[in-house]
Parts: structure tokens; C-alpha cells; sequence
């Protein structure tokens, strides 16, 4: 095999798998690059023999191992062990590679001059009981500079481990899973192994992840208690070099680890969080740089807008609002496709429908709040109102631009 080829192992962990299996098997043994093996760990499976009899049927074209049952970690530690590649591909067996996987992750490793680079990619999401696709885009919201600082993507939970492509020689600097933890195995070591390292994004979906019931994530009671440690542990690790160059300073590091903590519900983590938010160093240009984002969200309609309306009042807006408000940016109303909520006031703020501003809509700039704005925004432009924008549009100016301190509620809704 030619040098521009490295080999690359794509390992397998698997456990009562006889539902996905096949399908994982298949894509990853019709990859379009041509130097792979495929290496699948059959963790203990408890299916009388559905899984194993499934990994068999494939004989040379896959390497098969078993092994006693002892989570996912070990599984993956194990196919670490039997890989001969000089790269690490992990498919978890219930999700899917996209043909081109390894290839565009190898080409865009090989035209670099560091071989050890990490390389992930964006991916979509698969509900597997509704059949929805939906696409992570994380190019979208954050800076390239961002994505390929050696600690923000873990710390802000933008890697799918399946989406990675790993030089071996990570292991043999940091070591491998940690076996001892069960559902935050993944992130202990992207920790560990990204920090000052290289990363490499390439910005497509290169791996469709399925969403079930039967995931660890949503089955295993302990899930809550490790990611809460795991994000108390980043927090005493990083220094403030590293905090810095993700958020400009340990004063606006701990705030986003605040608000990230408190939405995703480690509440220890969050307190934990602000804690430090609220002893740390207030920056000395902190009154510089909220003006400059006053001046910026000013300039998003040239000066014309003198009202703000977030359009959506569900949890995307409520972040919004808060975002705004701790900016000292007043938000004038919501809107809301649910009459129900018309007439509300919505944390202080009322809650109209989109309709109903008339000849004053050019004076409106308008912030859709969704996971999916597409719609909501092509539906305001029909509306007549012309200053419209994402929430995720705008997500990279709340990373460069910190709070205002005294306008932070404590987590306990009291200050």
C-alpha cells in the first residue's frame, strides 16, 4: 500500500447488538478509502449468541473478539490493543459512517504537515422512533478558531467520539478509556488527550448517529453524577491560559460553564461553576466590550431597529432573553406561534403574536430563537419585517463578549 494511504483500524465495541450491528459492519467495510480493518469487541453480549452469530457471518473480513462484559470502555481499550493501524476510527455498532468517512478525514490529516493531528467532524442525529434526521452543525454557531482550540470543543460537549480519527501515539502519551467510569469514559480522555494538541475539523457530517431508548445515556442512573464530576474535574484542571484562550478570561470561562451546567442539569457543577464565576477577576475592558456589542447588535439593522423581538418563547428563547439581559440589552416582547401564549408576559417580557406590529416592523430586530430557524425566519420575511436573525447567527458575539456581573441571577433565582 502506497505511504498516502496510512492504515487506519475502525474498532467496533458492541454489546446485545443484533439490531444495528449489521449495518454498522457494512458501512464501515464500504468505506471509499482503501486501507482498513474492521475490529469488532463483542462485549459479553447476553442474546443467546445473536450478536456473535451476526460478527461471524462477515469470517476474515472482520477481525472478532469477545470478551467477559465490563462496559464500553473496556471494549474500546480492548479493540485498542488488537489494532494494527496507525489510526483509531471508533463506530459505536448503533450508529453509521457516511461512505467517505475515513477518506475526507485522511485527506484533510494529510494535508497538514503533523501526522498526530486529531480530526473530527459535524454529524447528523438519527431519532430512530420517529425517523427524523437532524443535523449538528456546530461550523454554524462557533468560529473555526473556536472548533480547533485544543479545549473548547470538550468542554462545550461538541465531539461525537465517533466522528474522531486518532493517531495511535495519543494512547501511548495519555493512556487509554478509563475503565472505572461508565458513561463519561469518552470525554475523561478527549480531555486528557486534546489539550494542547492540534485539532482538525472537517466541516460536513461524516457519521449519522442514532437516538434510542436503550442508550446508556438515558438508561444508566450514574449518568447525571459522572458528567457533573467530569465538568467539576475540567474546571480544577484547566489553567487560566487555557480559560483564557477559549473565553478571554476565567471570569467569562466560568460564567459559560455556568449556564452550560445549569441547562443540561448538573446542578453541582453549576453551583460549583459559579462559585468561581462570581470570585473571579472582573475583566478591565468589561464596560468596553458591552458597548461594542450594543454597537454591533445597533449596526444588525444600520441603526434602524429601536425595539428587539425574540421570535419563540420556549427554552431557546428564555436563553436568549438571558443572554440579552446580562448584556445589558433590553428585549421588548417575544413572539410566539401558540396563541396561548399571546398576551402572557414571559419573564417580565409580553408575548405578542407575529402579526401584529404593522407599519413599526421595520423598526423591529427580530432574534428567531429555534433549534431549526429556517422556518420561523423565511415566515417573518413573509411578514414584511426585514431586520431578522438567528439566535445561532449571533451565538459566536455572546462568545466574545462577557456579562455584566451584577446582572446575573444566582442560581437559586435570587441575588
Amino acid at each position: 500500500m502506497r505511504q498516502e494511504y496510512p492504515f487506519v483500524s475502525i474498532v467496533i465495541p458492541v454489546y446485545n447488538g443484533s439490531n444495528y450491528l449489521q449495518a454498522a459492519i457494512d458501512c464501515a467495510l464500504s468505506q471509499t478509502y482503501p486501507n482498513v480493518e474492521v475490529i469488532v469487541v463483542n462485549d459479553g453480549s447476553r442474546d443467546d449468541g445473536a450478536t456473535e452469530s451476526i460478527a461471524q457471518s462477515y469470517g476474515e473480513k472482520i477481525r472478532y473478539f469477545e470478551k467477559v462484559n465490563g462496559g464500553v470502555a473496556t471494549a474500546l481499550n480492548r479493540g485498542i490493543q488488537e489494532m494494527r493501524g496507525e489510526y483509531f476510527s471508533w463506530l459505536s455498532h448503533d450508529d453509521l459512517y457516511t461512505p467517505d468517512k475515513i477518506e475526507k478525514q485522511v485527506d484533510a490529516l494529510l494535508q497538514t504537515q503533523n501526522r498526530t493531528s486529531i480530526v473530527f467532524s459535524e454529524y447528523d442525529q438519527l431519532d430512530v422512533d420517529s425517523g427524523r434526521v437532524t443535523p449538528i452543525r456546530d461550523s454554524l454557531s462557533y468560529s473555526t478558531e473556536q472548533l480547533t482550540n485544543s479545549v473548547f470543543p470538550v468542554v462545550n460537549n461538541l465531539i461525537h467520539g465517533c466522528s474522531l480519527l486518532i493517531h495511535r501515539t495519543h494512547f501511548e502519551r495519555v493512556g487509554t478509556f478509563d475503565e472505572k467510569l461508565i458513561t463519561t469514559q469518552d470525554y475523561d480522555l478527549w480531555f486528557r488527550m486534546f489539550r494542547h494538541q492540534r485539532l482538525i475539523l472537517v466541516p460536513e457530517a461524516l457519521v449519522i448517529s442514532r437516538v434510542h431508548e436503550e442508550q446508556g445515556s438515558r438508561t444508566l442512573p450514574q449518568h447525571e453524577r459522572e458528567r457533573s464530576e467530569l465538568y467539576i474535574h475540567f474546571m480544577n484542571e484547566l489553567t487560566e491560559a487555557e480559560m483564557a484562550s477559549m473565553y478571554g478570561s476565567p471570569y467569562f470561562f466560568f460564567y459559560q460553564m455556568r449556564n452550560y451546567c445549569l441547562e443540561t442539569g448538573l446542578e453541582p457543577a453549576a453551583r460549583y461553576a459559579e462559585h468561581n464565576f462570581q470570585s473571579a477577576v472582573v475583566p478591565d475592558d468589561l464596560d468596553e466590550k458591552l458597548t461594542q456589542f450594543k454597537n454591533q447588535i445597533e449596526q444588525l439593522s444600520n441603526g434602524k431597529a429601536r425595539k428587539i423581538g425574540i421570535f419563540g418563547a420556549g427554552n431557546y428563547g428564555l436563553q436568549l432573553l438571558q443572554d440579552l439581559k446580562v448584556r445589558r440589552l433590553q428585549v421588548d416582547f417575544f413572539f410566539d406561534n401558540n396563541p396561548s401564549k399571546w398576551g402572557l408576559a414571559i419573564n417580565q417580557v409580553p408575548c405578542i403574536e407575529p402579526a401584529t406590529l404593522g407599519e413599526c416592523k421595520d423598526q423591529v430586530l427580530v432574534i428567531v430563537a429555534a433549534r431549526m430557524p429556517e422556518t420561523m425566519v423565511k415566515q417573518m420575511s413573509i411578514k414584511g419585517y426585514p431586520h431578522v436573525y438567528t439566535k445561532q447567527q449571533l451565538d459566536s458575539e455572546w462568545l466574545r463578549t462577557p456579562p455584566d456581573h451584577r446582572l446575573v441571577p444566582a442560581i437559586d433565582g435570587g441575588r
